[in-house]
């Protein structure tokens, strides 16, 4: 059994965003435990993260080098966290994401983005935000009716990166999308 067993995607989220993940199909999706994640690649970049952290409770931001990762880069997407307030900007989105949602976000604050008519980028800002809550690598698997071109489920991973100390500046993300 996991930690998050008794979790969904719209279960961390308030009211109003749950309802916005059901309208999308991506209600389904579910937190699971990092060790849960099928694709391999998801499970080296879990590695990569924990060798960076070199003991620490979190990497530091300024340590990440994507000279590190070649062979995922299409794969991640790395968000920038500012504080105060709180804000989630995409700073680089790798293809395998572009493709598997049909747009580049790369440079979009998060909260601003929409699909369909739809608040997702809200959805997605709460999610983040639970995401740095938890202070440690976080992975969802499941169906994702936001998904395009066939795609129909995801594995991501997401990497909270520090400034040093306890502030998260970064989240490395990687997904891997399947068509089943």
């Amino acid at each position: 059994m996991g930690v998050y067993d008794d979790l969904t995607f719209a279960s961390i989220l308030s009211p109003a965003m749950a309802d916005v993940a059901q309208k999308i199909g991506s209600d389904k999706l579910r937190p699971v435990d990092v060790s849960a994640l099928i694709s391999g690649k998801l499970q080296e970049l879990n590695n990569f993260w924990n060798k960076a952290r070199n003991g620490m409770p979190l990497p530091c931001a300024a340590s990440f080098d994507p000279i590190h990762i070649p062979k995922h880069l299409s794969q991640v997407f790395l968000i920038q966290v500012d504080h105060d307030p709180l804000r989630f900007e995409f700073r680089v989105v790798g293809e395998d994401p572009q493709e598997a949602f049909g747009t580049n976000v790369s440079g979009m604050e998060v909260s601003s983005i929409e699909l369909q008519g739809l608040p997702v980028g809200k959805m997605m800002y709460e999610g983040y935000e639970w995401i740095i809550s938890q202070r440690k690598p976080v992975a969802m698997a499941g169906p994702n009716g936001a998904l395009v071109d066939g795609y129909t489920e995801q594995e991501m991973i997401y990497l909270p990166f520090s400034d040093g100390g306890a502030c998260i500046t970064r989240i490395l993300g990687a997904a891997v999308y399947y068509r089943r």
